[in-house]
């Protein structure tokens, strides 16, 4: 991402804004990119829901930048707001700048009834999209072409981002920023802001990296940080421990307190993972990607794998490359 634009309309959710304004504004305040961040829209000030005032909103720009996204901030859903020129103006301005393909380098998103904005703009028609529990039915009704999920907190769809709102907006954002920055980005930005990366029932699994880092421990954060680095890293060692001023036995325990699994645990999941995505992302020999992986061999590779998987590494890397195409 270079640039992220909120475009914000009267009766704006404070928190659907000001949870992902805080998290991608992070990005550039630690140091992890060189984003810009500016709010948007077709007034110079808006009027929260909530009641506070928002100035300095900025002028729809003219075009977009590769790397750009545009993120719909949810507002208060009545129908003066629907039927308003600030309403049709912004609907008129997202179909300019993303309708009928354009901008395929520009990534557009919604917060809560942000959604509403998208769809009004044909940019929901055909793709898998989310909004707030509240509204999943009136989102079908309004656009019959979009397949609505609900129970989810954010949906993907090539480039077209949707969420269920409020807080949800900041699982958005922080999985834009992993998606731009990567994983270690996206974690630090979730543990300056303290808040967790989550999911609801039926969302997919999240990353090994994401699932055990919803706890607030620092120094158990930092062996994660730690393992995550080095995957051939002997955590049994008790150099490895006193790299944290601990011994094997605390850190093993506090560990398992925190996140549910002993650090060796923790580095097979990493392990298996950064396997995963060899198998499905490149043509290397199984051979290299266990020691990629950080396995010391292949037989020990295979064995992991085997504790999991049911078929073969060559038939999991078949199944994803189909599912590619």
């Amino acid at each position: 991402m270079t640039t992220a634009y909120f475009l914000v309309l009267p009766n704006v959710h404070m928190l659907d804004l000001g949870g992902p304004l805080q998290i991608l504004s992070s990005v550039a305040e630690l140091g992890l990119a060189p984003l810009t961040v500016r709010c948007i829209g077709p007034h110079s000030s808006v009027t929260s829901f909530q009641g506070p005032a928002l100035g300095r909103v900025e002028r729809l720009p003219a075009r977009l930048e590769a790397g750009d996204v545009v993120i719909a901030v949810g507002s208060k859903l009545l129908d003066t707001l629907t039927t308003s020129p600030a309403w049709h103006d912004s609907a008129a301005w997202l179909r300019e700048i993303f309708g009928e393909g354009r901008n395929g380098g520009v990534q557009v998103a919604a917060v809560c009834t942000g959604a509403f904005l998208l769809g009004a703009a044909g940019l929901l028609d055909g793709r898998l999209c989310t909004t707030h529990h509240a509204h999943i039915k009136r989102l079908r009704a309004r656009h019959p072409d979009a397949s609505v999920i609900d129970n989810r907190v954010f949906v993907r769809d090539g480039n077209v981002w949707t969420s269920a709102g409020v807080a949800s907006g900041i699982d958005l954002a922080l999985r834009l920023v992993a998606n731009a920055c990567g994983d270690e980005a996206a974690i630090a930005v979730a543990r300056d802001n303290v808040v967790p990366f989550r999911r609801f029932g039926a969302d997919p699994q999240l990353d090994p990296q994401f699932s055990a880092r919803s706890h607030g421990n620092p120094l158990v954060h930092a062996v994660q940080d730690a393992i995550s680095r080095d995957l051939e890293a002997n955590v049994a060692d008790p150099r490895f421990a006193q790299r944290f001023a601990v011994s094997v036995r605390h850190l093993s325990r506090l560990f398992h307190e925190e996140t549910g699994l002993t650090p060796k645990q923790y580095q097979l999941t990493l392990r298996m993972a950064r396997a995963r995505k060899l198998l499905a992302a490149s043509t290397l020999p199984v051979e290299e990607i266990a020691l990629k992986s950080g396995f010391a061999s292949v037989q020990a590779f295979r064995a992991c794998w085997n504790k999991g998987e049911a078929g073969t590494p060559s038939a999991y890397r078949q199944a994803s490359t189909r599912s590619a195409g």
